[in-house]
């Protein structure tokens, strides 16, 4: 296998390698997305459930059972805003991981280009 075979093939492994850091970069993009969602779920959900505490005098004393459960749903809530805000943050340094290891390829494939090229041409001047 000649030399420029071997760089030809290294290229076209770079390449899919980028090709798969972006289809990884574009997967977690879609799971920060479906995070945001949950997120705002989880907050309409709060607000429902506050709206609903300032229901009217005569259904205080039912809605007393009602307040003990969203406080219980509100921290529960809290701890799941937070787990998503950290997961949510992870997932943006990953991408931004991918985003760098995707321009490190694109810099070492011009690289390996300019090589290649250099090689072809001095197979030609042969």
């Amino acid at each position: 296998m000649s030399a420029a075979d071997v760089l030809k093939k290294k290229i076209q492994e770079l390449m899919k390698d980028r090709d798969d850091a972006i289809d990884k970069g574009d997967e977690l993009e879609k799971e920060l997305n479906e995070m945001k969602e949950e997120l705002l779920k989880a907050e309409f959900e709060k607000k429902e459930l506050e709206r609903r505490l300032k229901l009217t005098e005569d259904e205080l004393d039912a809605q007393n059972t009602l307040r003990s459960e969203l406080k219980k749903k509100t921290i529960s809530l809290q701890v799941e805003d937070e787990r998503i805000k950290e997961d949510m943050k992870g997932q943006v340094q990953a991408i931004l991981e991918m985003e760098q290891l995707v321009s490190l390829i694109d810099q070492r494939y011009e690289e390996l280009e300019v090589d290649y090229n250099e090689t072809m041409e001095d197979l030609n001047a042969l």
